[in-house]
């Protein structure tokens, strides 16, 4: 039987990563029950082949939305006009919402404040919505105007899902509101929750730094910081960094600034590979929502040092399970290291302790447990 229900995903995120694999995952397990779903991303956003199968298979539709660009007529002319008679750009995303007329529109949002505008077109034009929040920086707050938006675009959603109960935290302090329809669901993962990898045996110590080379928010150069000590130079420790990003010239500046030999700077990996030359993660973020990469390290039976940010305490038990510093300053990010590195005979029972936790924490099949979310709550509209 043909569902008649529609529903609308849009993200506000231009680049692919762990933000869009929920929602994106999520899509392909709607489209078996026959609902009609559009799909609305940014033309600098390149979508995976699964999402252009579908859509080849008129299982969904997919629209490409751009900043609209004046004229330069318009333009000129609007320099001469009141505000209110002067050229606006079009909104092609807002012309394919009411094209499309969904049931419910799901908004995906790399922080907690993208989609605020979005919300309120949506309340505007009495459309049921829900949120997905990835992360919360805390050290960067709403003014008073976002504030006004957030709270009318939050408190109006069908739902606000968080990825980590701390960003909730932080989302209901910098409202000033508890958010009474908010819950907290899990992103996807790239490996199989059944992964089963041997422990790396090597002579030298392998940590692996998994994530966009992105210093504001990863904070890579904390870490470069503390492996410039002479200790660290002396010691038989090895850092891997992985992946891609805006700051990967910078980083390697600051390899050569520090004169470190014991660090290498990879590509983006595929995973599993990662996980096969490394017996632990370290990641030493600024802000986080809840990284994929400690669920995909925990799972493969590797010890995990993080910062005490955002959700990365909520799946690691200090001194157990991994290790945390207490912030993302050198001196605490040392001191976290030489706690694990004095339990360095130890990390292979330390990263069984991780796997043994974190298949208790995470679905299976996230995506399969927010398809039945949305199901539910289309039901009920």
């Amino acid at each position: 039987m043909i569902n008649s229900k529609k529903i609308f995903f849009t993200t506000e995120n231009i680049s692919w990563g762990g933000s869009e694999l929920l929602w994106s995952r999520t899509v392909a397990e709607l489209s078996q029950f026959s609902f009609s779903i559009a799909v609305c991303v940014h033309e600098k956003l390149k979508l995976p082949q699964e999402l252009l199968s579908l859509e080849k298979d008129s299982k969904i539709q997919i629209f490409i939305h751009s900043n609209s660009i004046l004229s330069i007529w318009k333009r000129m002319l609007n320099r001469f006009l009141p505000y209110r008679k002067r050229f606006k750009s079009s909104n092609l995303r807002h012309k394919f919402i009411l094209d499309f007329n969904p049931d419910l529109i799901v908004m995906n949002q790399g922080f907690n404040f993208n989609a605020v505008d979005l919300m309120l077109f949506a309340l505007k034009n009495n459309l049921s919505f829900v949120t997905i929040s990835h992360a919360v920086n805390e050290g960067l707050w709403p003014n008073l105007d976002l504030r006004k938006k957030m709270l009318q675009g939050f408190n109006n959603s069908q739902k606000n899902y968080f990825v980590s109960h701390d960003n909730l935290l932080v989302t209901q302090n910098q409202l000033g509101n508890i958010l009474d329809n908010a819950a907290v669901i899990r992103n996807p993962y790239n490996v199989s929750f059944a992964i089963d990898l041997d422990f790396p045996k090597l002579d030298i110590f392998h940590l692996a730094f998994v994530g966009r080379y992105d210093f504001c928010a990863k904070g890579q150069d904390v870490l470069l910081q503390v492996l410039a000590e002479t200790k660290w130079k002396s010691r038989n420790l090895w850092v891997n960094f992985y992946g891609e990003g805006n700051d990967v010239e910078n980083l390697k500046d600051l390899v050569e600034m520090y004169q470190l030999t014991n660090v290498m700077i990879h590509s983006h990996t595929a995973t599993e590979e990662i996980w096969k030359m490394n017996q632990g993660l370290i990641l030493t973020s600024r802000f986080e929502g809840l990284p994929i990469v400690v669920v995909e390290a925990m799972l493969c039976k590797r010890l995990v040092i993080v910062t005490n940010v955002s959700g990365n305490a909520e799946f690691v038990q200090d001194n157990e399970s991994g290790f945390i510093a207490a912030a993302p300053r050198p001196e605490y990010v040392d001191e976290a290291l030489e706690r694990a590195w004095q339990q360095r005979k130890n990390w292979e029972a330390i990263g069984n302790k991780a796997r043994e936790e974190i298949i208790t924490l995470i679905p299976e099949n996230p995506a399969v447990d927010f398809a039945n979310e949305l199901n539910y709550l289309l039901s009920s509209l």
